[in-house]
């Protein structure tokens, strides 16, 4: 008889929130079907998800502190973070072109709120879990992020639209080298999405969000991982 882990917490955004971009209503909405959270819990699981949309790293860290200090019952904890973080101001870039913009959390600053929300589990005896970031498409996010903007001048700034792709990846990159670190089991939902070369069709019309379909990759991805990592 398997012995399971039976409370999962989750902290996140909106990719474990499961919201996506409905074009044809021009707004974000949650997923119809089950999202991730949903399928880990058919194998049993109880699942709390505490994941907002446009959550980053500082705001989780104070509001699990705080749970934490409340109580909070689970065995193990999701941590998904990054793509907010690495986010900038866009309408200030497109406003000035030629200063230098800091994203909403420094890369530095989001690695050590990772590495404190780590710890804080674990010192109250819940084990982290760490998931880096679907990848995003540059040109989609480019077109998404200067609607009504200047974006002649969000690209002199940029340099190339790549960089929007580099620098998510290096917050993807923090996040594995973190589980490596601090010792921690790592949910790689990149590679999947990479494996496939059309990639950018698992995402939604802002280039950042899976859309319906890069959910199942999701899905399937923490199905397997529990699956595999948290049934005993």
């Amino acid at each position: 008889m398997f012995n399971m882990t039976k409370n999962i917490a989750v902290w996140g955004d909106s990719v474990l929130k499961g919201i996506i971009y409905d074009a044809g209503r021009h707004k974000y909405k949650y997923l119809e079907r089950d999202g991730a959270v949903e399928k880990m819990a058919q194998l049993g699981m109880d699942v709390k998800n505490n994941a907002k949309f446009g959550m980053t790293a500082p705001k989780a860290r104070k509001l699990m502190l705080n749970a934490l200090e409340k109580g909070v019952d689970a065995d193990m904890a999701i941590l998904e973070f990054g793509g907010n973080d690495c986010d900038f101001k866009w309408a200030d870039v497109a406003e000035q072109p030629d200063r230098e913009h800091q994203p909403n959390t420094t890369l530095e600053v989001f690695k050590n709120c990772i590495a404190d929300m780590v710890q804080a589990l674990r010192n109250h005896g819940i084990t982290p879990i760490l998931m880096n970031l679907p990848p995003i498409h540059s040109e989609k996010y480019f077109n998404w992020i200067s609607k009504g903007l200047n974006g002649e001048a969000i690209l002199k700034w940029l340099g190339d639209k790549e960089l929007i792709y580099r620098h998510h990846e290096s917050y993807s990159l923090a996040i594995m080298n973190l589980s490596i670190a601090l010792s921690c089991d790592l949910i790689d939902v990149r590679q999947p999405f990479l494996m496939h070369r059309d990639y950018y069709n698992y995402l939604c019309e802002d280039g950042i969000h899976p859309n319906e379909q890069g959910h199942e990759i999701i899905n399937q991805t923490l199905f397997d991982f529990a699956r595999s990592k948290l049934i005993k």
